[in-house]
């Protein structure tokens, strides 16, 4: 680590990345935020939480805080967290090394993070693309795409008041990321590592490799059209990140051009998990991790 970088914490004040205790990456939930911290950790070194997706609401002096029951009372603005006795059990797990944070509820309670964590912490702000966020979470939670792309703007919304908070925060969208990863150091002013990222666990993928294709190839065109519709509704949130409302044939048609393989694995999956729909629905139901 180079003794001259530095960062703005939250105060917009500039903190060398030597002293940085907490790097925080404010992300909604399935928008790649456990491989943007592996790639974090592997350039700055530092602490990353082993726990679940490498995320610190996982550690277990702080789960019982941080991870509620039902799932939705996590994304509730509403929920005041002890944040100083977390902060003492992070530190206490990093053990003078910098804490990554990845937590995708952490969104929802920027001002409270700043108050107790502000002076010497730092963050990176990350989003994905709407339509890859929806396939994902029918996957994964069963949700509907029409609920999907609901949660998608809500926690869209929220990244556009964060980055209009925090102007000085870097912003870098998953999909940059993963075609140039680089793209982050150059944000955050660090130099580049070669490294190996192993990915997050049961998404097929290892290393920095985009998802979308495959995504796009789970969802049926009528799927992606409901989302569309959805997300028409709001459409200064996308037009916010630069993304794009199409049609579900439209949007099919261009994930298959561009990574015909990827695109079929997508297929391949949508089959297998429609094949286990019926020992599926017996089972409870799956809730985010987010």
């Amino acid at each position: 680590m180079q003794q001259d970088i530095t960062v703005r914490n939250f105060y917009g004040d500039w903190v060398d990345l030597k002293s940085l205790k907490f790097l925080f990456l404010f992300c909604p939930n399935n928008s790649g935020t456990t491989v943007l911290s592996q790639y974090l950790l592997s350039q700055i070194g530092g602490y990353l939480p082993p726990f679940g997706n490498n995320e610190g609401q996982m550690a277990p002096a702080v789960r019982h805080i941080m991870r509620q029951s039902p799932s939705a009372l996590n994304w509730q603005e509403s929920q005041r967290f002890d944040w100083r006795f977390i902060r003492g059990e992070w530190e206490a797990l990093a053990a003078g090394k910098m804490f990554i944070e990845a937590s995708p509820p952490n969104l929802m309670r920027v001002p409270d993070i700043k108050t107790v964590f502000g002076e010497d912490s730092s963050a990176l702000i990350s989003i994905c693309n709407p339509y890859q966020y929806i396939a994902s979470c029918l996957r994964r939670y069963n949700k509907r795409p029409e609920a999907a792309a609901q949660t998608w703007l809500k926690r869209a919304g929220k990244i556009i008041e964060i980055r209009q908070a925090y102007p000085f925060f870097p912003f870098i969208s998953y999909e940059e990321f993963t075609s140039n990863p680089r793209a982050v150091n150059d944000r955050l002013g660090l130099p580049f590592k070669e490294a190996v990222i192993r990915g997050k666990k049961g998404s097929g993928l290892t290393g920095i490799k985009s998802g979308y294709c495959r995504g796009i190839g789970f969802l049926k065109p009528e799927e992606a059209e409901v989302a569309t519709e959805c997300l028409a509704k709001v459409p200064e949130i996308m037009g916010h990140f630069g993304y794009a409302l199409m049609s579900g044939p439209d949007l099919l048609a261009a994930a298959q051009a561009r990574d015909p393989e990827e695109f079929a694995l997508g297929l391949s999956t949508r089959e297998g998990w429609a094949q286990d729909m019926p020992a599926r629905s017996r089972r409870p139901r799956a809730r985010s991790k987010g």
